[in-house]
């Protein structure tokens, strides 16, 4: 009975612990001054995007949270990708370099 009963501790503190931390993945903005809020950990970051792209960002989606940022160049232009933790709320983007949108759903 006790084995029973530390078994259903245990995985009520696992459930609990990774529910928690769930809610902590993408750090809020005030936490995390490199992402709108939340974002990716490694590779490129709000910080690294030019300002017009930055800008367009906070225009368009500046509460939402970033899951992730890829850098791109075709034709000698540069793009950002960005895609969103929701991508339902909020569907990826491609950005050009001086922040114009070249393809989003929140243009429809």
């Amino acid at each position: 009975m006790k084995i029973q009963m530390l078994a259903v501790a245990t995985a009520l503190a696992l459930i609990t612990g990774c529910a928690e931390n769930r809610k902590h993945m993408g750090a809020a903005a005030e936490n995390d001054q490199n992402v709108l809020t939340g974002g990716p950990m490694t590779g490129t970051k709000i910080n690294d995007l030019p300002p017009a792209v930055q800008r367009t960002l906070q225009e368009r989606v500046g509460s939402a949270e970033i899951a992730g940022i890829d850098k791109e160049k075709e034709d000698g232009r540069v793009y950002y990708k960005i895609s969103f933790i929701q991508p339902g709320k909020n569907p990826k983007m491609i950005i050009a370099e001086d922040g114009t949108i070249v393809t989003s759903t929140h243009n429809r």
